[in-house]
């Protein structure tokens, strides 16, 4: 799912099974509700905020209604 929220930008939410990854703060997107993701897929572009100078990926992972922590999953 693709939405786009005051604040978070737009914010791309991809369901894997039981798990939920949530990727906010994109400044555009290169994909679209219901489209099939693959691994390393190319998502957007992150926002950069011109006035802090700051580029930022708000990314978060669900497992149903609990909150995990992100880095033990991402790859080095």
């Amino acid at each position: 799912r693709v939405v786009s929220i005051p604040n978070y930008n737009y914010v791309i939410m991809i369901r894997h099974g039981e798990y939920l990854s949530v990727y906010s703060n994109l400044s555009e997107v290169y994909v679209q509700n219901g489209q099939k993701i693959t691994t390393k897929q190319e998502l957007g572009i992150i926002h950069t905020d011109k006035k802090e100078l700051k580029t930022e990926l708000h990314f978060e992972l669900w497992k149903g209604k609990t909150l995990l922590n992100p880095a033990l999953w991402l790859a080095r």
